[in-house]
């Protein structure tokens, strides 16, 4: 959407057009589709927003502790039943997504020296929780909720995973719930 005015190029952002997350940003970098300049100024809106976060936390360091015990007590609830490989490729399938907004958040859930309740949000915005998760050999099933730039109310998903004969595990279906 870029035009010219005045000899210089402006760029129009849509509210509606999503923020990639840095895992595809890097990929477009490297792969050439995006000059350095794109690169660094799609990267300073994640730098942004967690330098905002860190300055939230540090003014409310009680609410910082006490939803980090939530998402600490989810992450653990996950790993124990399910193991944290196990949640940590779901969380990379997710990732990569197109127009999801958790992804944002799950960029780099295949780092794992990055700890799983990083990536979890029971309470503060940007919310990202698991509702329930099924995992099996072959398939997954989970029920999340997430709720990203200023919605109204939490979306509620269902997406279904399943293991290709190859290893990887991929989205077969998604789909909104109803409440």
């Amino acid at each position: 959407m870029p035009f010219e005015l005045c000899n210089v190029i402006v760029t129009m952002v849509s509210i509606k057009e999503p923020i990639l997350p840095p895992n595809i940003l890097f990929r477009e970098f490297e792969s050439g589709r995006m000059s350095r300049e794109e690169f660094h100024a799609a990267m300073s809106f994640h730098a942004i927003e967690l330098i905002d976060e860190m300055e939230e936390d540090r003014r409310n360091p009680l609410e910082a502790f006490v939803e980090t015990i939530r998402n600490k007590r989810l992450a653990h609830s996950l790993s124990r039943k399910h193991g944290e490989p196990a949640v940590r490729e779901i969380f990379t399938v997710l990732a990569e997504l197109s127009g999801f907004p958790p992804a944002r958040l799950l960029w780099n859930a295949s780092h794992r020296h990055v700890p799983l309740h990083c990536f979890l949000r029971m309470k503060k915005k940007p919310i990202f929780r698991i509702l329930n998760m099924v995992v099996k050999k072959s398939s997954a099933k989970v029920e999340l909720e997430y709720q990203f730039d200023n919605a109204s109310r939490p979306t509620r998903e269902l997406i279904l995973l399943k293991r290709g004969w190859h290893g990887n595990m991929f989205v077969e279906e998604r789909s909104i719930k109803r409440r």
